[in-house]
């Protein structure tokens, strides 16, 4: 025989109240009104506790989102130099500015060569063509243009250049 859900020995269960997040969230933070001691009923939120909660769990997802995609957008437009021109020089030439002009007017910044292991300065670029004037003492040490392939390396000896 089947069950009757109306059947008075077998009452049908209460509905027992799920939680929401911000109930949850709430009641982490001990922001829940507390009931009265001789109740029974357990702690809820209120309408504006649960905006608030809400609210900011949006704004929160919403920024996510937002700098997720800002950096995506701008990772996917950056270009990275893919060539590298080293500069070899000896101890002579410390502090010597090596400046670089390229195609369309481009300057880059002037680069000094420093005291390293061996001396070497690396520049990185992008492809495309440029003149190099090496400077110490505002004397010219080194003066070239060479078109910059692209992911190549150029080395560029200083040791024994002449002074044009």
């Amino acid at each position: 025989m089947p069950k009757d859900s109306r059947n008075p020995r077998n009452p049908p269960r209460p509905v027992q109240h799920t939680p929401l997040i911000a109930d949850k969230l709430i009641a982490m933070t001990d922001q829940a009104p507390h009931p009265a001691p001789d109740s029974g009923a357990a702690p809820s939120a209120t309408l504006k506790q649960k905006v608030l909660v809400y609210s900011t769990l949006a704004v929160s997802l919403l920024l996510a989102i937002g700098l997720t995609t800002a950096i995506g957008i701008r990772w996917m437009n950056q270009r990275t130099p893919s060539s590298i021109v080293i500069f070899h020089a000896n101890a002579g030439l410390i502090d010597a500015v090596i400046q670089i002009s390229g195609d369309n007017e481009m300057h880059r910044a002037p680069v000094k060569i420093q005291q390293n292991a061996d001396f070497a300065t690396p520049i990185f670029l992008e492809p495309g063509a440029y003149s190099f004037t090496v400077k110490k003492a505002e004397s010219i040490v080194y003066q070239d243009q060479m078109y910059v392939a692209e992911g190549c390396r150029y080395d560029v000896d200083l040791k024994h250049s002449p002074t044009p």
